[in-house]
């Protein structure tokens, strides 16, 4: 019994190691979605002499998409994160939180993992792109959290994303 279960804690690890050593980039064949800014300004009763336009605060929101069972960056979903970037870049005091998600096919701890997996795809991305690694909280939900209930391809493919809030 020992035995066995080391060696699935040794294969796990290996799995995770390497698959967190390098970043392919794919074409995208599953849905994905845009990146929405939304700028918070003072409210109207406020006089207009009083307000800091340099100090607006601006919220990124952003939703990337991966084929199944990868954690590799499609072209699309390096579009969205260019831009999530550059908003970051903009804005040095925002942070931001990455939730790693799956469909609902493998075990719920492969699911955890491969969610966590792609969530740190994201991270390293923008960490290559000049966001601090401070800013950045790694999340994994797994299947726990479905944007889709369904047992087709349009559901799954929504399911497995990383959502940037």
């Amino acid at each position: 019994m020992f035995f066995s279960k080391f060696n699935f804690n040794l294969i796990f690890f290996l799995l995770l190691l390497t698959s967190c050593s390098s970043m392919n980039v794919t074409e995208e064949t599953v849905y994905s979605g845009d990146v929405k800014t939304v700028q918070v300004q003072a409210a109207s009763t406020i006089e207009s002499e009083d307000i800091n336009y340099d100090s607006e605060a601006v919220f990124a929101n952003a939703t990337i998409y991966f084929d199944f069972d990868k954690t590799e960056l499609t072209s699309k979903s390096l579009q969205i994160l260019k831009s999530v970037a550059d908003a970051l870049n903009e804005n040095s005091n925002l942070n931001i939180v990455l939730a790693g998600h799956a469909d609902e096919r493998g075990t719920r701890e492969y699911n955890l993992a491969l969610g966590q997996r792609r969530a740190e795809a994201v991270s390293q991305y923008l960490e290559l792109n000049g966001i601090k690694k401070n800013r950045i909280v790694v999340k994994s939900f797994g299947e726990e959290m479905p944007l889709a209930l369904g047992n087709d391809e349009e559901s799954y493919a929504k399911n497995r994303r990383v959502e940037i809030n």
